[in-house]
């Protein structure tokens, strides 16, 4: 078997190599596609936006046409890029989303394609209540007023700073993020309103947790946090109408993908102070336009993409991904596998059979 890792600035081709290691002695060819940082930033949105596609087939695909398997990270599996190679049979990226992937394609060629689910869970998770915390208590903007000489004590929320104790803490999405969410802001002695339509209630063993209708977790909520996957029927989930039924007081955190809210009616809900304020990692365009209205905001905290990106996250996720393609090797039950049904075609089976 031959395998093409296929890193970028964020993990590198060496590492994935390490990790593919544990599949045993066979061929590794080790690339980067991206080593750039900036302009690796740039090329993950546009393709997370527009799909993989937007890019050319890589040029190491080509290189590598006999490859068997593809472990990367962001990269783009286009059709094109599949179709570079005689025998592709596995395609394996270190992360939860696969928007960098043409999934539908990789079925059509009988093409396997795993993923990894909370690599990041625990990171994201600690960034979502830091940012809680930092919009509420003002922390960026006391820290920015110390750097710029001045000793800043009134702030736009000053009549209502919150405690967390005794709040409502609304999270949207209830899948590994949401729920360590929920987990290590039990201490805080909380109330949790969780919105998922795919969870349901009795699934739910966390303590002070209680599955809610989105109406009633915007109401009631004096902190919304959003943890869900971007897919066409909620894109623009929080808009307008939502913000309108948000308490004032309240704050909305998205660490989970922008086009989850309508920035233009954030923008004005925020100047109009029809909610207290808000933490955003991610962006309709990254880095943000010196121009941007978020920019001249003093009810927002801004983050640049990062809460996602710990020492531990980056290093343990080739090794998680290596795990689970070893389970489909070996023929065992494979929990992050985007489409399971390609496991049972024939020629996928035949190939498995010459390993």
């Amino acid at each position: 078997m031959k395998i093409l890792t296929f890193g970028d600035a964020m993990i590198n081709g060496k590492q994935f190599t390490k990790a593919a290691r544990m599949l045993g002695n066979h061929e590794i060819v080790t690339t980067d596609w991206e080593p750039d940082w900036g302009r690796l930033q740039n090329r993950r949105l546009v393709i997370e936006q527009q799909g993989p596609a937007v890019e050319e087939a890589p040029l190491m695909f080509k290189e590598n046409k006999d490859a068997d398997m593809v472990l990367g990270l962001f990269g783009p599996f286009s059709s094109e890029g599949m179709d570079s190679f005689d025998n592709l049979k596995v395609i394996g990226v270190a992360r939860a989303g696969t928007e960098n992937v043409d999934v539908k394609a990789a079925t059509e060629r009988g093409i396997v394609v795993v993923h990894v689910m909370g690599r990041n869970a625990q990171a994201v998770s600690d960034f979502a209540i830091g940012l809680m915390l930092s919009e509420s208590r003002n922390i960026a903007r006391a820290h920015m007023s110390i750097m710029n000489g001045e000793w800043r004590k009134v702030f736009s929320n000053s009549d209502y700073i919150p405690e967390l104790k005794g709040k409502k803490i609304g999270i949207v999405g209830f899948g590994y993020i949401g729920r360590l969410v929920a987990k290590k802001l039990a201490g805080f002695d909380v109330e949790i309103l969780v919105f998922d339509p795919f969870v349901q209630a009795d699934s739910i063993d966390l303590p002070n947790v209680k599955l809610v209708d989105k109406d009633t977790l915007l109401a009631e909520s004096d902190f919304v946090s959003i943890h869900a996957r971007l897919t066409e029927e909620n894109h623009h989930f929080i808009s307008h109408a939502e913000l309108e039924k948000m308490k004032p007081t309240a704050y909305l955190i998205n660490c989970a993908r922008s086009g989850l809210i309508d920035t233009d009616a954030l923008v004005q809900a925020l100047a109009e102070k029809k909610i207290a304020g808000a933490g955003l990692d991610v962006f309709d365009i990254e880095p943000i336009p010196a121009e941007h209205p978020l920019l001249a905001l003093d009810n927002i905290t801004l983050t640049t993409h990062i809460a996602g990106t710990t020492s531990d996250a980056l290093t343990q996720s080739p090794y998680l991904l290596v795990e689970e393609v070893k389970k489909v090797l070996e023929g065992g039950k494979a929990n992050w596998v985007k489409n399971p049904e390609v496991l049972q075609h024939p020629k996928f089976r035949e190939w498995l059979s010459t390993l």
